[in-house]
């Protein structure tokens, strides 16, 4: 990241690899800090602020058109001052001026570029800028040249834009988070079909997914996952037909690395054929999750055997020591976009020999290629390949198989994409949370001692001695307060690991946890802020709940709330916290529910009338073949508790739930609804009759 022969700047100490890759630059970079505010002030500069992520490909386009442009570095050092941010450091930040990006009514994206007054109030910005001028954008250094006459010639009405801005920015964000009304109004129960119906409006019958943008395609997992509830409850074929499609379209494409496992950020077509290849963390979590239930909803396998393969893929390239998990993999290696994925048809002939003339027909390979004139690999949609060609399922399996360990061994050998190694407490949560309910869902104790590891790296690591969480870490240093996203993730992986049996000091963790939450990111309405009320000050405290690329901190929040109350824990408190969110979102819930899809699922938990189960056990051998056995069974209503007899004894008067259940010296079971339970059952064919 750092070239030694060139003059290193101030990014050359910080941790972030996005920072580090721009630490050679000659530009004069800051990272986001009051030493580059002081400096703007004194000087009467404006800045220029850059923010963006390791993996970014058209970061790093601009970095090297522009920030590594010895003329372009100096009309920045002269003319402002120039600070870098990387958005899953400070998503904070990354969102204030998003958002004021978007005020402007323009898109947004990454790079973000935007010009600030001295006190850091938006003026204009972009995304990126080309360094001649093309796409219809004036070059950066005629953009440059603009702003800074602007900025001497007419500052005044410059700094009067910035105040109507910031103002504008705060009263959105902040206006409706400080009104609190005594009396909530809930989004109507007609949002789940609303939700539905908007999913099958924008289905795509011919690839599956959602065509819910003109060109790309986004892995929509968090709708998946409603939909697997919205099935669940009224039995639409249709919702579960949706979800089984796009999962399967999803892995055969080219959006799925066919080699080495891992799903790409997003497709730039509506095939699923040609991706933006990096890989996030948070993308292949969502994904694993999805893909576990759906095996719970169908007991189809392939839905089993696909999540082995997103495990095994986070496994060998995503795990570091200790057992964090990294952010990222890059889309480029060697300044070219895809080309550690890509296959001309003479090397793949030479990697699988004899099998290569079925498998060019399989993975699509074509001497002229798809992709700059080599090959993604990628299925046919809706092809029954073996069928096809004759061949046993399993004949077809073990050819591929073999031949995708000699694809991927012979891969290895390429010069690998950049891994951003950084460990982000969210993400990591995403993962946890993914992994355990795998793990009971395939009966898989590996699976949950691989999550326990990756929890207690973040115990390990990332909280600080008065308990304090921090966002991120990387080469030793822990750094960042966390934000409500991370509290929540955490208290939900917390929740998960409980609900997969992993003892109860999980739970008393998600508890500590959450009531912590509260204390720092409540707001007067209820809702949730996204930094604590210790962070930095900035323009403003920001409340969402847009399930982007990863569900927002309330829908989480709104989650663990429901989810501890329906365990009976402090039931009427965390009930009201979760209505709150509800109230609060209530108008995008009705209006835009596709946007809100995990905190659709949360309203549809805390509607559902759901149902409790208690199992009690005095020895783990008793208590295997039902805990496979309910791993098995799609239970999104029905919340969990497996618990020891003397975990049960020990904290039945402060857990209703769990007052007076005792194993019998063995295991036993309780289902109960609203609290009050069935006589218990001690086996899973007895326990599976009242379940399903």
């Amino acid at each position: 990241m750092k070239t030694p022969d060139k003059k290193l700047n101030r990014l050359a100490s910080e941790k972030s690899p996005y920072l580090l890759q721009h630490a050679s630059n000659p530009v004069d970079w800051f990272p986001w800090s009051e030493e580059a505010f002081s400096k703007a002030k004194s000087e009467n500069k404006m800045i220029f602020l850059s923010i963006g992520y390791a993996t970014c490909h058209w970061c790093h386009v601009m970095e090297r058109e522009s920030f590594e442009d010895e003329t372009t570095a100096q009309v920045l050092n002269q003319d402002y001052v120039s600070i870098k941010v990387d958005r899953e450091e400070r998503p904070d930040v990354d969102r204030i001026y998003m958002d004021a990006l978007h005020a402007m009514g323009q898109q947004g994206g990454w790079p973000l570029n935007m010009f600030l007054t001295p006190e850091g109030k938006p003026i204009t910005g972009g995304t990126y800028f080309p360094p001649e001028a093309k796409y219809g954008r004036k070059s950066f250094k005629e953009v440059l040249g603009i702003l800074s006459g602007l900025w001497k010639e007419k500052k005044g009405e410059l700094v009067e834009a910035s105040e109507e801005l910031a103002k504008y920015l705060r009263e959105s964000g902040e206006t409706k988070a400080s009104e609190r009304s005594e009396e909530m109004h809930f989004p109507s129960s007609s949002c789940f079909e609303n939700g539905y119906l908007l999913y099958d409006r924008f289905y795509d019958h011919e690839y599956a997914g959602f065509k819910s943008n003109s060109v790309n395609k986004f892995p929509p997992s968090m709708g998946l996952l409603f939909l697997l509830r919205y099935y669940k409850s009224t039995g639409e074929p249709k919702a579960l037909e949706m979800v089984e499609e796009t999962l399967t379209a999803m892995k055969k494409g080219g959006i799925y690395d066919q080699i080495g496992g891992g799903l790409c950020r997003y497709s730039t077509d509506h095939h699923w054929l040609v991706p933006h290849f990096e890989k996030m963390l948070y993308d292949n979590s969502l994904f694993l999750e999805a893909l576990v239930e759906c095996f719970q909803a169908t007991g189809e396998e392939k839905y089993k055997e696909a999540a082995y393969d997103v495990i095994e893929y986070i496994r060998r390239d995503m795990r570091l020591p200790g057992g964090g998990i990294a952010s990222a993999e890059d889309a480029d290696s060697e300044g070219e976009e895809g080309l550690f994925y890509l296959w001309d048809k003479h090397e793949f002939r030479e990697v699988c020999g004899a099998d290569s003339s079925l498998l060019e027909q399989f993975w699509n390979i074509t001497e002229e290629g798809n992709f700059e004139e080599k090959n993604i690999l990628h299925e046919t949609f809706r092809m029954n390949f073996s069928r096809l060609h004759g061949l046993e399922p399993s004949e077809l399996e073990e050819i591929i198989i073999r031949n995708r360990k000699k694809l991927l061994e012979k891969r290895s050998e390429r010069i690998r994409p950049l891994r951003d190694d950084k460990v982000l407490f969210s993400w990591n949560c995403l993962y946890i949370k993914a992994l355990s309910k795998a793990a009971l869902a395939f009966g898989d104790g590996d699976l949950l001692r691989d999550a326990e590891e990756t929890y207690k790296f973040l115990e390990g690591n990332l909280i600080r001695e008065d308990g304090r969480l921090l966002r991120r870490f990387r080469e030793g240093e822990a750094r960042f307060l966390a934000y409500s996203t991370d509290y929540a993730e955490f208290v939900l992986a917390s929740i998960s690991l409980f609900q997969s049996g992993k003892g109860f000091h999980y739970l008393k963790n998600a508890i500590r946890y959450l009531e912590e939450a509260i204390r720092l990111f409540i707001s007067p309405s209820g809702a949730f802020f996204d930094s604590g009320s210790d962070s930095e000050v900035l323009l403003r405290r920001t409340v969402d709940g847009y399930d982007g690329v990863e569900p927002s901190s309330n829908s989480s929040f709104a989650t663990a709330f429901v989810i501890l109350g329906k365990l009976g824990i402090d039931s009427e408190r965390y009930f009201k916290y979760a209505d709150s969110i509800f109230a609060y979102f209530k108008s995008e819930l009705e209006s835009y529910p596709m946007n809100y899809p995990y905190m659709l699922s949360a309203y549809w938990l805390r509607k559902s009338p759901g149902r409790e189960l208690v199992v009690t056990y005095s020895s783990q051998q008793d208590l295997l073949p039902i805990w496979k056995g309910v791993g098995s069974v799609f239970l999104p209503e029905t919340v969990l508790a497996w618990v020891t007899d003397k975990e049960a004894q020990e904290n039945g008067d402060q857990f209703l739930l769990l007052k007076n259940r005792t194993s019998g010296g063995s295991v036993k079971a309780y289902l109960c609804q609203g609290f009050e339970c069935d006589l218990p059952v001690s086996d899973w064919a007895q326990l599976r009759e009242k379940l399903v």
